[in-house]
């Protein structure tokens, strides 16, 4: 089959003679179900950007080991935090090359120069980088970054200090996570030195196991291993990332061999995949939730009585059985049970319309009101159908006199749309990027998110982010539980987001491809991936 199919896309695999046959036995198709909106994850919270860049170009000074969930060294062979929980020094690993590629050779292998560039770009906002490709690093602004960091500083060439305003219990987790990769100071100093600054997240240069070859825009990306990686070089020479927007040509592709693997399989084709003799399915529990935010700045949202109301209307049941065929679970609150800052005693109210018509007539809305409802183009690893997600909404709260209007948006211009605060509500949602619940609940609902266009349902209150504060001020794990807790009450009680259900991680292959692992936490990685004859 892939003979055939090296003649086929010659763009992708190129020629048919006998030496291409060991060409695609190293090569990998990946079917993606979106492009990338840079090679730069810090600048963006897309799924699509994280899977394409994080793991593949990139790496963290620490990983998270997905067995225990603990921190492990990555580029960082050791750290240690002062007693007051102020300073965070890490130890780099010797010997770590960045990327060769056609528009940069690197002189040098990696320093604390790298580290200190790079998280000072994030957070200072007279570095030359910070406004440089629009000065937006949504994820490091809403979980306050800027504000946390003091300074970042190398001690000597393999050792750098981190000195934070104060402690902070989610710091080690948040450096683990998929947007907290290291770029190349050197690399960065000849763009600015050329006039080209842009390149730096354009024209990526990183540690991680492939270095970028070729971007046909909205088509196909090309990487190529990274022959001096410090984990040891990739088995696969080649690895593609076919764009295929839509989940019926993703599983197309996946049956006749064009692709290797697939992402975000959706919940109807799961019989398909499973019945399949060359194919198998990958699934695992994730962290993740999708909800439905109401701007709470904007009237009628903005009151409790038709945020209630909304919420009794729907069914979360029919969604999941619609959408989700069933493989997930209903959210009684953002945290799911997987997660150790999980509220057990908190349970989202049974459908009742009748009660939620009578909350409408106390808010002077008995005859309903028009709305519109903004719903992400594509498949999200939280929402494999938003347009379908949005559908079952709009009917059931029809039944209410609430006109429901659905615009579907493509990712950029729903975060701008966000940003902006003019919409009524939106489909959304979050995967975690770390095992601390902070990341889940800081980034959906936090003041400062609000302005990163993450927090969706602009909702800004003072108890809520005291309980936030208070729980990474705290290295106890019984007090951050007991903080966390307190913080999903008041979600609950004040409803800006309507939980809707959490999801399986899932991943579909063919039978040959091994070495894959589906992560709990970011995005796809394939350093590990081989093909077997």
């Amino acid at each position: 089959m892939r003979f055939w199919l090296c003649c086929l896309f010659p763009l992708l695999l190129a020629g048919c003679d006998g030496g291409n046959r060991q060409l695609a036995k190293e090569s990998l198709l990946y079917c993606a179900e979106g492009p990338p909106l840079t090679f730069n994850p810090q600048l963006v919270t897309s799924t699509q950007t994280l899977d394409a860049t994080a793991r593949q170009l990139y790496d963290r000074l620490l990983d998270i080991d997905p067995n225990n969930l603990q921190p492990v060294p990555a580029l960082a062979l050791a750290w240690s935090r002062s007693e007051d929980g102020l300073r965070y020094r890490f130890r780099l690993r010797p010997g770590v090359s960045f990327h060769h590629t056609a528009w940069f050779t690197p002189g040098r292998q990696l320093t604390a120069e790298d580290v200190v560039f790079t998280f000072r770009r994030l957070v200072d906002p007279h570095h030359p980088y910070h406004p440089v490709s629009g000065g937006r690093y949504p994820f490091f602004d809403s979980i306050g970054w800027p504000e946390l960091i003091r300074e970042v500083r190398a001690l000597d060439s393999l050792e750098v200090e981190f000195i934070l305003r104060r402690p902070d219990a989610s710091f080690i987790a948040n450096l683990a996570s998929d947007y907290a990769v290291i770029l190349s100071a050197e690399y960065a100093e000849g763009l600015l030195a050329a006039g080209t600054p842009q390149l730096l997240d354009q024209q990526p240069v990183g540690t991680g196991p492939f270095r970028l070859s070729h971007y046909r825009t909205d088509d196909f990306i090309r990487y190529y291993r990274h022959p001096d990686y410090w984990r040891g070089p990739a088995r696969l020479g080649q690895l593609i990332f076919d764009i295929t927007p839509k989940s019926s040509k993703r599983l197309a592709k996946l049956l006749t061999g064009e692709c290797d693997v697939m992402a975000h399989p959706g919940a109807s084709q799961m019989s398909v995949i499973r019945r399949h003799p060359e194919l198998a399915l990958d699934q695992a529990t994730g962290m993740n939730v999708s909800a439905l935010a109401l701007n709470t700045q904007k009237p009628p949202f903005s009151d409790l009585r038709v945020r209630k109301a909304l919420s009794l209307a729907l069914s979360r049941t029919d969604i999941l059985h619609a959408v989700y065929f069933d493989i997930g679970s209903v959210a009684e609150s953002l945290l799911p049970p997987v997660s150790w800052g999980h509220h057990p005693n908190l349970l989202m109210p049974l459908p009742d319309l009748e009660r939620a018509r009578w909350l409408l007539e106390q808010a002077g809305l008995e005859h309903g009101f028009e709305m519109t409802l903004l719903v992400p183009a594509g498949s999200r690893s939280f929402n494999p159908d938003g347009l379908k997600t949005g559908q079952l909404i709009q009917r059931r709260l029809g039944e209410l006199g609430i006109r429901v209007r659905l615009q579907s948006l493509e990712e950029q211009i729903l975060r701008r749309t966000l940003r902006e605060g003019a919409h009524d509500a939106v489909l959304t949602g979050w995967s975690a990027d770390s095992p601390d619940p902070d990341n889940m609940l800081r980034n959906l609902l936090s003041c400062q998110a609000i302005a990163a266009g993450t927090n969706a349902s602009r909702w800004c209150h003072p108890l809520f982010e005291h309980e936030l504060d208070a729980a990474l001020a705290d290295p106890g794990l019984a007090s951050r539980i007991g903080h966390y807790q307190l913080a999903q009450e008041l979600v609950y009680q004040d409803m800006p987001l309507i939980p809707l259900t959490h999801s399986l991680k899932q991943q579909a292959h063919r039978r040959q491809v091994k070495g894959l692992r589906l992560q709990p936490y970011g995005g796809v990685a394939f350093h590990q991936a081989y093909k077997e004859e």
